[in-house]
């Protein structure tokens, strides 16, 4: 995580320098938006993203001619959901006192710190608006995970009881601490000054591979692994400040 700040460092350094010598351009300034597995156009759509996904952070950027290099650095949540079931022989011997054979659904929910490096290229470069493709890669740091367990319990002759459980602390969950991606966009600058970007997300590392290894997987057995890879789109917007 480090050598990724030094290398965002370097950048903006180069730029600075190359910048007061008049060969570059360098801009930098912060930026908020949301993250979204569907774009839409949907104000309502829009209000729900800003208010359960938000995204905020800042953004520098080296320009030489058309070619441009972006590095950010963003803070958000994220939410992934697994379908398990509780296992153990007795209520009292897994993890969090849940009925064996229980159906759960299991909400871990993590703040994270996403660095992307995107490079990209000015295709119409205006006073008025600038239009922009950019990709590159992407690390997705883990900061900090809690999980809430929203579970079925079945008992023979009464009706099924819905329940929620958190679990406090979270020191046994111990997810992969980084991940990697590649993130691919488009750009828009307006008056030279105000940026919209929406890029999209593949995710090339599994964040939660080895859960069954964990305090958790001896309480649940996980099925859906394999879906979380972080696929989404960012959708962002900046001002900037130089």
């Amino acid at each position: 995580m480090k050598k990724t700040f030094l290398l965002i460092a370097a950048f903006l350094m180069l730029g600075s320098a190359a910048f007061a010598g008049g060969g570059i351009d360098l801009s930098i300034g912060p930026k908020v938006g949301f993250q979204t597995a569907k774009l839409s156009y949907d104000k309502a759509d829009i209000k729900a993203g800003f208010s359960n996904h938000f995204t905020a952070g800042l953004f520098g950027r080296v320009t030489v001619g058309r070619i441009y290099v972006q590095p950010e650095v963003l803070y958000f949540k994220t939410s992934n959901i697994f379908d398990v079931n509780v296992t153990g022989t007795d209520i009292n011997e897994n993890l969090f006192n849940l009925p064996t054979g229980a159906e759960a659904n299991l909400t871990l929910n993590s703040m994270n710190l996403q660095v992307p490096i995107m490079i990209g290229f000015n295709v119409i470069d205006l006073d008025v608006v600038t239009l922009r493709a950019q990709v590159g890669p992407t690390a997705n740091f883990t900061l900090k995970s809690r999980t809430v367990a929203d579970y079925k319990v079945s008992i023979e002759g009464q009706p099924d009881q819905n329940m929620q459980q958190e679990v406090a602390g979270n020191d046994d969950f111990d997810p992969k601490t980084i991940s990697w991606g590649v993130q691919a966009g488009v750009g828009v600058d307006v008056l030279k000054r105000i940026t919209l970007d929406i890029n999209y997300n593949f995710g090339l590392s599994k964040m939660f591979d080895a859960l069954n290894e964990t305090s958790l997987g001896e309480t649940f057995d996980f099925s859906n692994i394999d879906n979380t890879k972080q696929n989404m789109f960012m959708v962002t917007v900046g001002i900037k400040l130089l």
